[in-house]
């Protein structure tokens, strides 16, 4: 799997081993927890702890049974879900920001030109 993928996902919020079970998901679609372990390199004794992170945050669906099975969420949605949270923390973050400026009810910098832009 390629390096800068994992490098990618760890800049979304992914831990590394997060990022290749991730990667692992996609290229197997469904695998048993020592498929997945083996295919991302994660030690065994790691593997269900991060699954099991990864399923509370929303990355990997669990498919109870004998054997339990692992899947991804879908990468276009898993995109589309680290977007949507990141603009909502952006949009957030701005307004939090524009409470703390004294007698600002605008949240604006200027450029290098001395011009105002509304962030």
């Amino acid at each position: 799997m390629p390096l800068k993928l994992i490098e990618n996902l760890q800049k979304l919020g992914f831990t590394g081993n997060e990022a290749k079970v991730y990667a692992s998901l996609v290229c197997l679609k469904q695998a048993k927890a020592s498929e997945i372990a083996e295919n991302a390199g994660v030690p065994r004794p790691k593997i269900y702890g991060t699954l099991r992170g990864m399923e509370k945050k929303g990355y990997v669906r669990i498919i109870e049974g004998e054997p339990t099975f692992f899947c991804c969420v879908q990468p276009e949605v898993l995109i589309l879900r680290i977007r949507a949270d990141f603009m909502l923390s952006l949009s957030e973050t701005a307004s939090e920001l524009e409470s703390l400026t004294p007698g600002s009810n605008n949240f604006t910098s200027r450029n290098f030109n001395g011009e105002k832009i509304r962030v």
